[in-house]
């Protein structure tokens, strides 16, 4: 099979490397930050970067506002009375904690190459390139797995698959990958945050001969504003059965009052009017799941698998149990960063890092992630 490769840039740094383009006595908003990413809907994804910001005398966050004016917050010591004093020796006026004549003071015009756009674009590609049927008849899946991903915190992922065997539920295989993620969570490009937590660990998996026939993954398929979540691409990307399920509908349109457990309702693409997906409910009490297409399966074989897997809970149990794994993982068995992947009950704490506390961390320069496989 031949080799997938995907650039994942570094979006963290990407960022905080365009705060260094605002001249001295200028501003800009988290808004026009976005926008110098290529997507407006990376505003809030800014906060999250600004607001973890480690070197504050390289990547001046403080020169960052609200698009009314509004200060906002501040995460070094002084707070926001501290940004207020820096903005106001630069020479910016703030009188009420807002940022007087902002249209005078805001700078647009960053030097970038828009990174988003890029993601956009290789997403439309690859949603080009799914298969939306079965390449395995039901009775031929004899074993489904799940993935899911936590987060220790906004920079570290923990990713966990978990097996088990149709028919009966008994686990067969469990592995963790915990590593340093570089990309926020933006709506509609979840897949790009996830991925270099994922694809390692299921590399791993299929080097060891323990990957299941189909894999249910905690995120969208097809179910997508571009048709191409983090189950089609992995489906994609390894060449394998993948099948996205979600518990909040982000895109897509369906009327879901009255359902019965056990019952399904197809999920209509706003623009299309196409069947992108299927309203599933697993339990009684809880609401409906989201089931898509992620790659070679059809959409009634995926349906097929989640109601057959769910049993008494609401998730599936491959992905139930990996939720369980990833989670305990995350916040139990500290490891440090980069360590690969660990068994289903790996054991026990990892020893503490030797580096001094308060050792500052030089700057990085912005690095693409090329994921092999």
């Amino acid at each position: 099979m031949a080799e997938e490769r995907i650039e994942i840039p570094d979006l963290r740094r990407y960022t905080l490397e365009l705060l260094r383009q605002i001249p001295k006595g200028k501003v800009t908003t988290y808004r026009a930050l976005a926008q110098a990413l290529g997507d407006k809907r990376a505003a809030r994804a800014v906060g999250q970067i600004m607001a973890t910001n480690e070197h504050l005398e390289v990547y001046p966050c403080y020169k960052v506002v609200h698009s009314d004016g509004s200060v906002g917050e501040y995460s070094a010591p002084g707070r926001t009375a501290a940004k207020i004093q820096k903005l106001q020796a630069d020479g910016i006026p703030i009188e009420d904690g807002r940022v007087v004549r902002l249209r005078e003071y805001v700078f647009h015009p960053f030097g970038t190459e828009k990174p988003l756009e890029r993601l956009r674009k290789l997403q439309e590609e690859l949603a080009g390139r799914v298969v939306r049927e079965a390449v395995l008849s039901p009775k031929d899946v004899r074993t489904v797995g799940g993935v899911d991903l936590s987060y220790p915190g906004p920079w570290e992922g923990v990713g966990a698959y978990v097996s088990v065997e149709r028919g009966t539920g008994k686990v067969l295989a469990g592995r963790t990958h915990r590593c340093e993620v570089t990309f926020p969570y933006i709506p509609t490009y979840l897949a790009f945050r996830e991925l270099p937590v994922l694809l390692p660990l299921l590399r791993r998996v299929r080097e060891e001969g323990e990957l299941a026939d189909v894999l249910l993954v905690d995120g969208s398929g097809v179910l997508h504003h571009r048709h191409a979540g983090i189950a089609s691409h992995l489906g994609v990307l390894l060449d394998h059965p993948t099948v996205g399920v979600i518990k909040r509908l982000l895109y897509g349109s369906v009327d879901v009052k009255g359902m019965q457990k056990g019952e399904t309702r197809p999920v209509r693409d706003p623009q299309t009017g196409d069947v992108i997906g299927m309203a599933v409910k697993t339990h009684e009490r809880a609401d409906p799941l989201y089931v898509s297409i992620g790659h070679k399966v059809s959409l009634d074989l995926a349906v097929r698998l989640v109601l057959e897997l769910s049993g008494k809970h609401k998730l599936p149990e491959p992905i139930r149990r990996a939720h369980e794994l990833c989670t305990r993982e995350a916040h139990v068995h500290r490891r440090p960063k980069g360590e690969g992947a660990g068994e289903i009950d790996a054991g026990s704490a990892a020893p503490a890092s030797s580096e001094p506390q308060g050792t500052p961390k030089k700057p990085k320069k912005p690095r693409q992630m090329a994921l092999d496989l």
